[in-house]
């Protein structure tokens, strides 16, 4: 076979991978604190054939997305970087999603249920508390009384956490931010450009039409080579 089809078979597949993140980040548009996947090519030596083949391999983009004002006093957004503290049956998970609630029992949790970690363990406030706030510095108040600081970290540039679903992440070497800066009232909009997607989306779908035609125009070619001296 003409190994200029395994070339166009790799092509559509890494084009199929892209479309997959591509309609996860869509889907996770409004989600907050998401932050986008992308792919990253890049070509190496092949040690088996000694040729060159691309590679790809699947990052997440850490940049940070805008603030949305909601007025909830318990959302909370980072400004610059850190992630909030979460514990979860599978232990310290990390979340940019500061979308809060209180438990029946004044626990501070995620949406998911998971509580938020203080300097002191999970922040657990008066289930009767009102005037309850958070300050830029992430130290908690209720009823003008100071119940916890909301623990912020950060990780090394070389050992990024990584996604394991639901809006959080897992690592190791954290270390507490010096001075975070943290928003009451405001959530972290997920940093998914819809229209960037959308882009990237169209352009993969005329690659795609793109092989098909050059796989049409290679079969016609053979075609016409077999016939070449047959009676």
């Amino acid at each position: 076979m003409d190994p200029a089809y395994f070339d166009l078979a790799s092509a559509a597949g890494y084009g199929e991978a892209r479309m997959a993140i591509l309609a996860n980040n869509l889907a996770n548009a409004n989600t907050p604190g998401y932050k986008a996947d992308q792919l990253r090519f890049s070509e190496v030596l092949d040690e088996a054939t000694g040729l060159p083949t691309v590679t790809a391999s699947q990052y997440v983009d850490p940049s940070a997305g805008g603030q949305e004002r909601t007025g909830n006093p318990l959302d909370a957004a980072i400004e610059g970087d850190g992630f909030f503290v979460v514990d979860t049956p599978d232990g310290r998970r990390f979340t940019r999603d500061g979308a809060f609630r209180m438990a029946a029992d004044g626990t501070l949790q995620t949406a998911a249920g998971h509580p938020v970690m203080g300097s002191g363990g999970p922040i657990v406030l008066d289930p009767e508390a009102t005037g309850i706030r958070i300050d830029p510095e992430g130290k908690v108040w209720a009823d003008g009384n100071e119940v916890d600081t909301l623990e912020v970290v950060a990780f090394p540039a070389g050992s990024p956490p990584e996604k394991v679903g639901d809006g959080l992440f897992e690592g190791v070497g954290d270390v507490p931010v010096d001075g975070p800066r943290v928003a009451q009232g405001a959530l972290e909009r997920s940093n998914v450009s819809p229209i960037l997607e959308m882009t990237r989306m169209i352009e993969i779908a005329r690659g795609y039409e793109a092989y098909q035609k050059l796989v049409q125009a290679m079969d016609q070619t053979a075609a016409q080579t077999n016939d070449v001296g047959t009676v």
